[in-house]
């Protein structure tokens, strides 16, 4: 008879303990945030690489350089695929002609035709061949920019 009473009292008293657990404060050390920890900038500064890093992701989707994109349409910006990304630019701020993207950006239909004088690899429009390119001296702009800062 007194058996379920005792059998009661024991389950009670461990469902008790088990509520109560969850209210215990384990410890009163004070850790910080990924984002507030020392040497990462704080909590700003945590802020600030999330939109630099959403806005590097917004680029790489809009230039469609996700997935096997890279290869096509230049290195990425972003972090997406993680930080041993080979596909992934050395530095998302600089422009490199080994990087980027070297085709044509004010139309998708074109097709590469070789050069007859210099054998280079030119995009030309499908119906009239006619180079369109980017700039050629686009890269020296880039590149004297360099010079002169050295």
């Amino acid at each position: 008879n007194n058996s379920p009473n005792i059998m009661n009292a024991i389950l009670l008293l461990l469902s008790f303990f088990t509520v109560t657990n969850g209210f215990v404060v384990l410890s009163t050390a004070v850790k910080p945030t990924a984002l507030c920890a020392e040497g990462k900038g704080g909590l700003f500064q945590g802020i600030s690489d999330f939109f630099a890093e959403l806005d590097a992701f917004v680029d790489d989707a809009s230039a469609r350089r996700l997935g096997n994109g890279a290869a096509f349409y230049g290195k990425r910006k972003s972090n997406f695929y993680g930080v041993n990304d080979k596909n992934r630019k050395a530095d998302r701020n600089v422009a490199d002609p080994t990087e980027d993207y070297q085709g044509p950006t004010n139309t998708g239909m074109f097709m590469w035709m070789q050069d007859q004088e210099t054998g280079e690899m030119k995009p030309v429009t499908r119906m009239k061949q006619k180079v369109i390119e980017r700039n050629p001296k686009f890269w020296d702009r880039v590149y004297a920019n360099e010079d002169s800062n050295e």
